[in-house]
């Protein structure tokens, strides 16, 4: 059997918060498709580390990071205009960028800190967009790929603020994918469910010593509890997978939908 051939050697993908977890994964698979990577995140010492780690699995590639807030603006209008001069056109634009969740009652926060989460996540998707729609092409191969998460579709413990952006980011999908049809872009939203990203191992091995349970046995509990089908959680890896086929041209005729990668937490089965 032949291969199944994405389209994507050769083209320029950016990845907002990519220095860590999902987006790391989403830049690393990009690259060993082929693809020349512009990596975008505010911690300018783990970004860097993690384009130099990816560069070096992919000998090939070009690989590139800009610290970028994503709150910011000025930095990622900045962002933009660096890849115009050095990439010209970006084939493919990952929205990645985000809080961490933290755990207490979010209704008891401030207006600062709940515009904060907004403000990092659903308005970053907005700046991002924003900033490099005009570096999209209009021949077919325009990609965006929205990374939500499954609190926007399930309800999750002390994710109010999660849950608000993430159902908001899954709408703004579907406004955005009719707005960029006429130029051929395709807009998409891929919803993680649990990932064992590097803070959601530190979630579950502080959480499970707080109950006298190992990580593993707290990640079965877990599963259990919300009812993933799979019983397990998913490694970053897998949500690149789907964001890398929402990338290639086998999904050139999907745009305004989401793909939920979740093992069957959201079927709920309790």
């Amino acid at each position: 059997m032949a291969a199944v051939e994405l389209g994507l050697v050769g083209r320029t993908a950016v990845v907002a918060g990519a220095s860590q977890g999902i987006g790391r994964a989403i830049a690393s698979a990009l690259a060993a498709e082929g693809m020349r990577v512009v990596m975008l995140a505010r911690n300018e010492e783990r970004l860097r580390a993690a384009a130099a780690a990816i560069a070096a699995a992919n000998p090939d590639a070009d690989v590139r990071a800009i610290p970028t807030d994503v709150t910011s603006a000025a930095a990622v209008t900045g962002a933009a205009a660096e890849v115009r001069t050095s990439h010209g056109q970006v084939h493919v634009l990952v929205c990645n960028a985000g809080n961490r969740m933290r755990p207490g009652r979010q209704i008891t926060w401030s207006d600062e800190e709940w515009l904060g989460d907004l403000d990092a996540k659903l308005l970053g998707m907005l700046r991002v967009i924003r900033a490099f729609e005009g570096l999209l092409p209009d021949d077919g191969s325009g990609r965006i790929v929205n990374i939500s998460g499954v609190a926007g579709s399930v309800i999750w413990d002390t994710a109010l603020t999660h849950g608000m952006n993430n159902s908001a980011m899954n709408h703004a999908t579907r406004y955005l994918a009719t707005d960029l049809a006429p130029r051929r872009i395709t807009v998409n939203a891929v919803i993680p469910g649990l990932i064992a990203t590097e803070w959601r191992h530190d979630w579950a091995r502080d959480s499970g010593e707080r109950t006298g349970l190992t990580e593993a046995a707290f990640v079965d509990q877990v599963c259990r509890t919300k009812g993933i089908l799979l019983g397990r959680w998913a490694e970053s890896s897998e949500v690149a997978d789907a964001v890398t086929f929402l990338a290639s041209d086998r999904a050139a005729y999907i745009t305004g939908t989401t793909l939920t990668v979740d093992g069957g937490l959201s079927v709920n089965a309790r």
